[in-house]
């Protein structure tokens, strides 16, 4: 389900105005994340840490209102849910792109099966454009050979590109124990203000904190 927003009350409309004047209104932010629950929660159920920090994202990520936000044209939508739109291992060193609907309340472990099934069901490492074109994804990646301090991710030169990018990398351990890595987040300020990024860590982290549960 999605509502069409009526832009004559909507709280944000002078603000989307003010960066869609420019042509490239994206920004980028990278902060250090714990992942101490997330690393404990794969070895002790086996699902992927992958899976785990994706499942943890995507809890978050729906729950913030500002991330449900789509344009088209001149339209915005508020989007009942965002789905996952993955990397994932390929042959020869190359990666993948799969994608599942996102189910809210499922586990992590329920959501790791089905997304290791759409891998082993994909025959071509990258979707066709009409498939990739069907959007409400948000688009998530890691670079587990890596613990970065920042990067900026690709894009395409449309002011009115509404999908979050995500990626993480390589998790370290500090002197207490601690795992934690850099986790980055690309999206459109004309939809996504930097309190929206702090609610997201907030839900993030609740989430990774929640993981005790399963």
């Amino acid at each position: 389900m999605e509502r069409k927003i009526d832009r004559n009350n909507w709280k944000r409309n002078a603000h989307d105005a003010l960066f869609a004047r420019l042509e490239v209104p994206f920004y980028s932010v990278t902060w250090r994340l714990d992942v101490t629950d997330a690393v404990a929660y794969a070895r002790r159920t086996g699902v992927s840490f992958y899976a785990t920090m994706m499942w943890a994202t995507m809890k978050a990520v729906n729950g913030v209102e500002a991330f449900r936000y789509e344009l088209r044209g001149d339209d915005v939508y508020l989007l009942d849910h965002r789905n996952p739109s993955y990397t994932c291992p390929w042959d020869d060193e190359l990666f993948g792109i799969c994608g599942v609907e996102w189910i809210d309340g499922e586990s992590p472990a329920a959501f790791a099966a089905r997304c290791k099934a759409a891998e082993s069901q994909s025959a071509s490492p990258i979707p066709t454009a009409e498939a990739d074109a069907t959007g409400h994804d948000v688009y998530l990646s890691s670079m587990p050979w890596l613990d970065y301090t920042h990067i900026a991710q690709e894009f395409p030169l449309d002011n009115t590109d509404s999908t979050p990018r995500i990626l993480w990398g390589r998790f370290t351990t500090d002197a207490q124990g601690r795992q934690t890595l850099s986790y980055t987040v690309q999206v459109n300020h004309r939809l996504i203000d930097g309190i929206h990024l702090a609610r997201l860590n907030e839900g993030l982290c609740g989430a990774i904190h929640a993981l005790e549960e399963f």
